[in-house]
């Protein structure tokens, strides 16, 4: 009984202030949305090691875009395309050792998908609303991740417009709006913390027991004097 008892107050002891914490930065969330071509930049803060020992880091940047477009045939005679609108975010950072986790664009796209024009007729198609994110590990980088301040996330797009089919007859008119963010998140384990009055307490308590528990067998083990 002793022992089992000594085990879990063992356990306790250790496993008060080990526990391994989240911190996360992040701007342009919810993202603004603005005409293309857009240059945004955001800081996102170093991990400071007050905090505790830095086990862990992932980067995740996002993407948005707004499209609305329409197009009309011209031609005198009925006419099939498709209309094609695309934004591409290409991402940076002021803390090179970032960079390349960031090489990989994201790209939106909305499609009005094949569509049959009668002569002279018009069709307006969206807003559509595509969203795009990517993940990476930073583990490799941690060393480069760690102090005060903040570093910069800067976030370029290159948009397009394409219409396929229609022969050249159908003529457009679009709009296209990007937006994009980023967000670091740290995993780290928080200094070693002195236990709190209730989990001292506890302590207390089971040794007290082990004690009492100890001490009665010890009394029934002793002969009994006539």
């Amino acid at each position: 009984m002793f022992k089992k008892i000594s085990i879990a107050v063992a356990a306790l002891l250790t496993t008060v202030g080990s526990q391994a914490a989240l911190i996360h930065y992040e701007f342009g969330l919810p993202i603004a949305l603005t005409t293309t071509e857009i240059d945004q930049t955001g800081q996102l803060s170093f991990f400071d090691p007050a905090l505790g020992v830095l086990t862990g880091a992932q980067i995740e940047v996002f993407g948005e875009g707004l499209f609305s477009f329409e197009g009309t045939n011209n031609a005198a005679q009925a006419q099939t395309a498709d209309l094609k609108a695309q934004s591409q975010l290409m991402f940076t950072s002021s803390l090179a050792v970032l960079n390349p986790f960031l090489l990989d664009p994201l790209l939106m796209q909305a499609s009005s998908g094949v569509q049959s024009y009668a002569v002279g007729e018009k069709k307006v198609f969206g807003p559509f609303n595509p969203t795009q994110s990517g993940l990476d590990n930073l583990a490799s980088v941690l060393a480069s991740l760690q102090g005060l301040g903040s570093f910069d996330i800067n976030c370029k797009s290159l948009s397009s417009f394409l219409v396929e089919g229609g022969g050249g007859n159908i003529s457009t008119k679009q709009a296209t709006q990007a937006g994009c963010g980023a967000k670091i998140t740290y995993t780290y384990n928080p200094p070693t913390t002195v236990p709190e009055p209730t989990s001292l307490a506890l302590v207390g308590v089971a040794l007290a027991a082990a004690g009492l528990s100890n001490r009665r067998r010890q009394i029934a083990k002793a002969p009994v004097r006539a």
